[in-house]
């Protein structure tokens, strides 16, 4: 079975399978993609004014948030040194990937229903407001509730911009707009995390939160030209948003009760565990498509991909500064080299993969994009001691990163050639439930395994081991998933 465009309106987050007439459809589109592309290698389709305002606007707020992300990647050890909450480092890290998760499941079926004008003014909304509370708070319970509203804007920003590509965005210039969303992050990956560094070392870490929101206003007018000009078609309210609502907070709460029982101790955090255990396994798989946990092939699987990936390259980027700070006594300017690496190649794989266009090879990037992930943090497993070099994990990290370029936006790519317009909100909801929960679960994950480990560590001891082993353990498994799409999907080009 190659694709799974899951078209049953009447459950959006389960749809049920229709074998014998889908599997038609999903060879069809399979044949379809093939011949497009072909086509597009030999002619050139010209770029329309709403395509260039939509990418000049996206690419703005993206560069944006990658400067906040990058900075808060290289400001973090020192916030939570600052506030006096060491343990707190996963929950200050991954609460905003929590509430991401919850958004964009809001997000996506607010998309599909009020349109996404409505969803993206709300998020650039919260994401300003969790800035500036994370920049003026002095406990680390108000900068974490800072995070919590942050992230929540997040994922109502970036899912209508996935709707906005998907409804006037043409097929052949996707790849090149997925590619321009990476290519935002060239800039701040090359001189946000120095310029975070000197600013946290120098200044504090307050300015590293409090700059972005005046400057998300530069990405307003090019959107709002965008937004005008929006055909938002006859407005349906979904009849399930109500239940969508409370699946997707008691999915954000489960995985942030799960951070906090890293950072509680005693009875709390026994009590903390099991509510975000339950709440997690209990809910996160209904707000994917049927068959993800078990890696069903077609696009169950292509998310599982991505949802696996994302928690090891999240896992990456928020641990490797922290083991220099904080093993191997680098400073956070000094830091800040193995987070522009990482950026830099991610957007480098990127554009590689939007220069593909046989369908073919593009079907094998994910495999490859995860298998260069999983090489690339071997070398993680020994830079937990103080005494080991530095130099292979920065090395290894930049095909790691170049690894997850090629497959993040080969994955959008794929899972919104394959479905219908109508549904591209709940697909592209899909897809960042798989970036925030990926991300967001193995922080929780993290956070529990290192408590524990904390309590039985010998005297001397690495101190962060469990973190890069599960690093190691989620990146292998992100390959297996991938390779069995790889060959479910090329053996579906083959007889199409």
């Amino acid at each position: 079975m190659p694709f799974s465009s899951h078209d049953d309106s009447a459950r959006p987050l389960n749809p049920r399978h229709n074998d014998s007439s889908q599997t038609e459809n999903r060879q069809k589109n399979l044949k379809n993609t093939e011949i497009h592309a072909s086509e597009h290698q030999t002619q050139k389709v010209a770029w329309n004014r709403l395509e260039i305002m939509l990418l000049v606007g996206s690419v703005i707020l993206i560069t944006l948030n990658a400067f906040e992300v990058l900075a808060t990647t290289t400001a973090m050890p020192t916030v939570v040194q600052e506030l006096g909450a060491h343990t707190w480092f996963s929950v200050a890290t991954g609460s905003a990937l929590a509430a991401q998760l919850s958004a964009t499941v809001l997000a996506g079926a607010l998309s599909d229903s009020r349109g996404p004008r409505f969803v993206l003014i709300l998020g650039m909304g919260l994401f300003v407001l969790g800035l500036t509370l994370c920049a003026l708070s002095g406990h680390i319970l108000l900068f974490v509730i800072g995070r919590i509203i942050q992230g929540c804007g997040g994922g109502f920003v970036i899912v209508p911009l996935y709707v906005l590509i998907g409804a006037l965005v043409q097929d052949v210039h996707r790849p090149t707009v997925f590619a321009g969303f990476s290519l935002a992050w060239v800039l701040p990956s090359l001189i946000g995390p120095g310029i975070a560094g000197w600013v946290t070392g120098h200044i504090g870490w307050r300015p590293v939160f409090g700059a972005v929101p005046f400057l998300c206003l530069l990405a307003l007018f090019p959107l709002i030209q965008v937004l005008r000009h929006l055909n938002t078609g006859e407005k349906q309210k979904n009849p399930l948003l109500f239940s969508l609502t409370l699946m997707s907070c008691g999915c954000g709460i489960g995985v942030l009760a799960l951070q906090l029982s890293g950072a509680t101790s005693g009875l709390l955090s026994y009590l903390l565990t099991v509510f975000g255990l339950a709440l997690t396994i209990g809910v996160l798989p209904r707000l994917l498509p049927r068959g993800t946990c078990r890696a069903r092939s077609g696009l169950p699987s292509l998310i599982l991909t991505r949802l696996l990936a994302m928690g090891a390259e999240m896992g990456a980027t928020a641990f490797l500064p922290l083991l220099l700070q904080h093993v191997h006594a680098w400073s956070a300017d000094a830091a800040s080299i193995a987070v522009t690496i990482g950026a830099v190649s991610w957007a480098a794989g990127s554009t590689i993969q939007s220069r593909i266009r046989n369908p073919r090879w593009r079907a094998r990037l994910p495999f490859i994009g995860t298998l260069l992930l999983s090489i690339g943090v071997i070398p993680f497993l020994v830079l937990a001691w103080p005494d080991a070099p530095i130099w292979p994990a920065l090395v290894s990290w930049l095909f790691a990163g170049a690894g997850v370029g090629l497959m993040h936006s080969t994955i959008s790519v794929l899972a919104l050639a394959v479905t219908p317009p109508e549904k591209h909100g709940k697909v592209s909801s899909w897809l960042q439930v798989a970036d925030s929960a990926g991300a967001a679960v193995f922080m929780a994950i993290a956070s529990l395994i290192l408590a524990l480990w904390g309590t039985h560590i010998p005297v001397g001891g690495p101190e962060y081991l469990p973190a890069c082993v599960l690093l190691f353990v989620v990146s292998v498994s992100a390959t297996c998933v991938a390779y069995r799409f790889r060959a479910d999907t090329v053996s579906a080009l083959h007889r199409a």
